[in-house]
């Protein structure tokens, strides 16, 4: 078998006692309303350049550029010269 055995889980009140006791009451309670009151924010990336904008990456396969996170090139359409000549010239 390969399941894991989990740990019990201890009651919130035994880890809030166990805090108190080794902080203090005026401590624990700081922290927690610090806590409550402070926002949690992504990084801000506004002053990063941007993947697309790292010199190189237009060069990489599109097995590669997916695999970093990139969207694939776009395909440059070839024009048929050859259609456009025919058109012209014998039509």
């Amino acid at each position: 078998m390969n399941a894991l055995p989990l740990k019990p889980q201890t009651p919130l009140s035994e880890v809030v006692d166990d805090l108190v006791a080794d902080f203090g009451a005026k401590r624990v309670l700081l922290a927690l309303v610090a806590r409550l009151i402070t926002r949690t924010r992504p990084p801000d990336t506004t002053g990063l350049p941007s993947l697309h904008a790292q010199p190189g990456v237009e060069d990489l396969p599109d097995a590669v550029r997916a695999d970093i996170g990139l969207p694939p090139k776009e395909k440059r359409v070839q024009p048929d010269l050859l259609a456009g000549y025919v058109s012209r010239h014998w039509l």
